[in-house]
């Protein structure tokens, strides 16, 4: 009876084990790391072109629209957008199905198919002949994505950035959680009425040059778990409680039959 307990015993203790995560696969800036890991911080150790996304302007793209000029400002018909309390997609311009926005005085303009720098070149070519000088500011208010899984906040969020990368967007779901996956990370891309689906190595630097490391509007990102996290959460707490209840049952069958 004895044996069978140690054996027991141990088994809990070898899953224990396996469901812990080295502390020096999570600690940045460590004091004394692994010799392998160390290196000049001067020195350049790759360069990567990055594959910077394209993105064209939508039917129901909401934009900010910020107009400054050497005009007086009684003749600064076009107000500064998203400045004030609220919601800024409310006070924003809506690309509608045709590709237009609908500006005072100026009327439509054609936004559709064209980069957010195209479009303020385009908006200030249609304000040259109202305003001197015109300086103007797009941004795409409607740029939002989601982030579900191993990470510490949860959520869809929204980043007036013209490229944000699946890194800083991670980043600012509060980062990683003790078991995330890094090695497979999960991105949903929604295009022309279909879901795709990729993956990507965060543990590889050559995924700074994939084409997927910048996000598109709407992206859905799903932060894998580590297998140790299974194991600790189920196996683990599953057989620590089985292994008490046969502890005891053994203890007392012991006790009685003495």
């Amino acid at each position: 009876m004895r044996n069978t307990l140690t054996a027991l015993w141990i088994t809990l203790g070898i899953l224990l084990f396996s469901a812990c995560v080295p502390q020096k696969k999570l600690l940045l800036l460590q004091e004394n790391p692994p010799a392998g890991n160390q290196h000049n911080a001067d020195e350049l150790l790759r360069t990567i072109d990055l594959k910077l996304p394209v993105y064209t302007l939508k039917k129901g793209d909401v934009l900010s629209i910020n107009v400054k000029s050497t005009t007086p400002a009684e003749f600064n018909f076009l107000s500064t957008v998203a400045a004030g309390a609220g919601d800024p997609v409310l006070s924003g311009y809506t690309i509608d199905a045709e590709g237009n926005i609908l500006l005072p005085v100026i009327g439509k303009v054609n936004l559709g198919g064209l980069t957010v720098s195209e479009a303020r070149e385009k908006i200030t070519e249609n304000l040259l002949p109202h305003l001197s000088n015109p300086t103007v500011t797009v941004r795409l208010l409607t740029f939002k994505y989601t982030i579900l899984g191993e990470v510490s906040g949860q959520g869809q969020y929204t980043t007036y950035q013209d490229n944000i990368n699946i890194m800083e967007a991670i980043a600012t779901a509060g980062g990683f959680s003790p078991y995330s996956n890094r090695g497979r990370i999960r991105l949903v891309r929604y295009e022309n009425g279909q879901a795709k689906l990729y993956t990507l190595n965060l543990l590889a630097d050559n995924t700074l040059a994939a084409s997927n490391f910048f996000l598109q509007p709407n992206d859905m990102i799903v932060v894998d778990p580590l297998p140790a996290k299974f194991v600790r959460e189920n196996i683990v707490a599953n057989v620590g409680l089985t292994l008490g209840l046969v502890s005891t049952m053994f203890f007392l069958i012991d006790r009685l039959t003495r």
